[in-house]
């Protein structure tokens, strides 16, 4: 049984993270040239699907959309019902903040919080 140092795993995945990146770049190019063709200049958002030789081509067309929170928080009372309702509030943790409590705080912080293990990150940089 031959044992794999960690120099060859090194290599191996410097060399299939290039792999993968070069196939994501060309996946994105050949995906951009299909939305290029299908795309209603019509439309700003929505799905283009086609039937072709034994496929289903679907692709959808979006815009991103951000809300200045800080604005929003400093007119929230004034809103209209209806308009408030066009925005969802999220809470997020603050684990700078989360690891300065101690004691009863802590304990009250955890009891909204579920906590579940992250995927590890490897990042391997020339020394």
């Amino acid at each position: 049984m031959q044992t794999i140092t960690i120099a060859e795993l090194i290599a191996a995945r410097i060399a299939a993270k290039r792999v993968e990146d070069a196939a994501v770049a060309e996946r994105r190019r050949i995906d951009g040239a299909i939305a290029d063709l299908l795309k209603d200049p019509a439309k700003v958002e929505g799905t283009v699907s086609q039937k072709l030789e034994g496929y289903k081509l679907s692709v959808t067309y979006a815009v991103s959309r951000k809300a200045d929170t800080d604005k929003l928080q400093k007119e929230w009372d004034k809103l209209p019902p209806a308009v408030a309702a066009a925005f969802r509030w999220k809470a997020e943790v603050s684990t700078t903040e989360l690891r300065k409590l101690e004691g009863s705080e802590a304990a009250a912080a955890a009891s909204f919080i579920t906590t579940s293990p992250a995927s590890p990150t490897v990042k391997i940089e020339a020394a």
